[in-house]
């Protein structure tokens, strides 16, 4: 397989789930992710905000393996 290859998706409900994934819920804005590594514990924690109404939309842990 090569690594270059770009998977993309034309399906509508695909582009639906990202764009709820990426942008506020309540003005549009694309949100803006910040990612704090726990090397420690080996997590990574992300969150998300939106810059338009300065609100936490999203945080989710990850654990690294």
């Amino acid at each position: 397989m090569d690594a270059k290859t770009n998977y993309t998706s034309t399906h509508i409900d695909h582009e639906i789930v990202l764009m709820d994934e990426n942008t506020c819920c309540l003005c549009g804005t694309e949100l803006k992710f910040e990612h704090k590594i726990d090397y420690m514990i080996l997590s990574v924690k992300e969150e998300a905000s939106c810059p338009a109404c300065r609100i936490k939309m999203k945080s989710k842990e990850f654990v690294l393996q």
